[in-house]
């Protein structure tokens, strides 16, 4: 079973949830994350970095090179960006606090169930599309289609 960390930005007041896919890294991995708000002080020229629609993603290219050859990785061809991308430490979902915010809007969508069936069925699918395009729209890392190397 893959494990999940959170993570609490630099400044406090945010936390991202993080997956580590296939069981290969775990939370020595990640230095830190950052917010849009303190992303802006973050060194842009600084390795290890994961941008992502503001937030920064912080990892620890020491730890991962050393686990490289478990993801079948030359330890000189690990990046953060493949890292990332390829599931092995990213966000659980789509955004950092995706979980969060899903189980919230989820929740008040339930509401409507215990009340009117069709209706709930109706707001669950719109609110499944409207996210997706809502994700895409906003730039989000994960909805942006990938070259193949």
């Amino acid at each position: 079973m893959c494990q999940s960390f959170r993570k609490t930005c630099s400044c406090g007041e945010h936390t991202a949830e993080i997956f580590f896919g296939r069981n290969i890294l775990d939370e020595k991995a990640i230095k830190g994350v950052y917010c849009p708000e303190c992303s802006r002080n973050v060194d842009t020229h600084a390795g290890g970095m994961v941008y992502d629609n503001g937030w920064v993603l912080e990892l620890d290219m020491e730890v991962i090179r050393f686990s490289a050859p478990l993801m079948g990785i030359l330890p000189n061809e690990v990046t953060a960006d493949r890292v990332f991308d390829e599931g092995y430490a990213t966000w659980v979902g789509i955004t950092p606090d995706e979980s969060e915010t899903r189980n919230r809007e989820r929740a008040e969508i339930l509401k409507l169930a215990k009340v009117d069936l069709p209706a709930y069925m109706r707001a669950m699918k719109a609110w499944g599309m409207d996210r997706e395009r809502r994700f895409t729209e906003e730039g989000w890392r994960k909805m942006q289609p990938r070259m193949k190397a």
